[in-house]
Parts: structure tokens; sequence; C-alpha cells
């Protein structure tokens, strides 16, 4: 199966769904990965965007050999700035059409509070359809089919408008989310701490427990939620498409 997961920052995904994307490579299955955005003000210890935004791209590039994916495609918009254009739209088409993906992931659109979030997500959500219009034209030839699609959780746990409605049991690789995790090194502690005053990596792995526990299953600890996209087309059986 080919597994295709849109992020719009370096560390969107690992943070996010590592575990699943792991759980997805262990089992054979090909991970295409997606990042709209370059990271390039993510620091208060960096003087300059280049400097940071090299560290994050050489971080995420790390990270996602660690998970084991295929490939990373880096569309290296300026952070905080990427916006619904004719371009934008068919570079995310671009993606969708080289990954051909049988399941994608992406952050839930206009449901957080961050722009880049909910603007990558916007993308994902159109890209996953037009990329089978033939009419549309990019490098790559059109899909030939809909692949259902889920959203990981949005920052800052808004679940006022996000009810996740299906869960990923990542007990058996969160060992090796946290490695994952760790290489992006600059958001880990650094960034967090400083800038909103509480470390990302007790964030993520609050998150992933608190989910465990809403489960309730004897055994399962640490839980990735995702909610099924729900709009037309929806695709029946889409959680036969989750590892």
């Amino acid at each position: 199966m080919r597994v295709l997961a849109i992020g719009a920052h370096p560390d969107d995904l690992e943070f996010r769904m590592a575990g699943t994307l792991r759980l997805y490579v262990e089992r054979g299955d090909e991970v295409y990965m997606v990042v709209s955005t370059n990271g390039n003000i993510g620091s208060t210890r960096h003087e300059t965007k280049a400097e940071i935004g090299a560290i994050r791209h050489k971080e995420a590039q790390v990270a996602a050999d660690k998970i084991g994916a295929k490939e990373l495609m880096w569309l290296d918009y300026d952070d905080e700035f990427i916006f619904d254009t004719e371009e934008t739209r068919l570079r995310m088409i671009d993606c969708v059409r080289k990954a051909r993906p049988d399941v994608m992931f992406a952050p839930p659109y206009m449901r957080d509070y961050n722009p880049d979030h909910d603007i990558t997500g916007y993308l994902a959500f159109i890209a996953r359809i037009n990329a089978g219009i033939p009419l549309i034209k990019t490098d790559y030839p059109p899909t030939t089919k809909i692949p259902p699609m889920f959203f990981w959780i949005p920052g800052g746990m808004s679940y006022t408008n996000f009810a996740p409605d299906h869960f990923v049991d990542i007990t058996s690789v969160w060992e090796k989310k946290l490695e994952i995790a760790r290489c992006h090194r600059s958001q880990f502690e650094d960034w967090g701490g400083d800038f909103f005053g509480y470390a990302l990596s007790k964030k993520f792995e609050a998150e992933n427990r608190y989910f465990a526990s809403q489960c309730g299953t004897p055994g399962v600890e640490f839980v990735e939620a995702f909610m099924n996209q729900r709009t037309f087309p929806m695709v029946a059986g889409a959680y036969k498409f989750l590892p």
C-alpha cells in the first residue's frame, strides 16, 4: 500500500503521527511525506531565517529516514506564509500524483490556530480529488482513484471543532516515535519552551497518553487519533486502510 502524509511544518508529521507512519513501514507499505513550509521562523535562538530553515530541513530529512519514508517532498514555502493560490494547488496536486496514494493524511483545514496548518490541510483536501482530473495539467499524470483521507489532531488539541473517530495503537513503536521526534532537536525542547512556555516533548506525550485513556483498551498506552474526512466523496470501509 502507498501512504501519503502531508504536514505544514518540518515536525508536524513526526509529532502527530510518526507512530502510525512507522507501523506502515514495518508492515512493508511505502510512505511518502510532504512538508509545505520550511520552518524558517521557528526559533528564538538563531539570528536568520536561512540559518534555522537549513537546520529544520536537515532535521526533517533525518526524521523521514528514521521513519523509513520512501521520499520527503519539500515544498519550501516560507513559514507562516503559504497561501491558497493556483501555484500551491498545482504543486500539491503534483505531490498526490507522484505518490499515487491508497490513503492520505493531512492537517484538518480551518480548525487550527496556525494558518499554515489550515491552508496546507485545505490544499491537501482539494488535491485529493483534483489529482484525478485529466484537464488539470502538472508534471505527473492524473491519479485513477480517490483515496480515503484522515486528518491528524490539530495543534492546541482544539477538540471543540475536531472529533477524532479513528484510533491507532502505537504502543509497540512508542520508543521509536520518541527517537524520530528527537530528530527535530530545534523544536523538541527549545522552541516550545522558549515561545509557548511548555516543551513540545511533554505536549505530544500527553496527547498520546490521553487518547489511549479515552480508548480504555487494556495494554494500550499510547494512541494517535485521527478524524475521517466526512464530506463527499467518502470511501466506504476507510478504517481498513489504517495499520
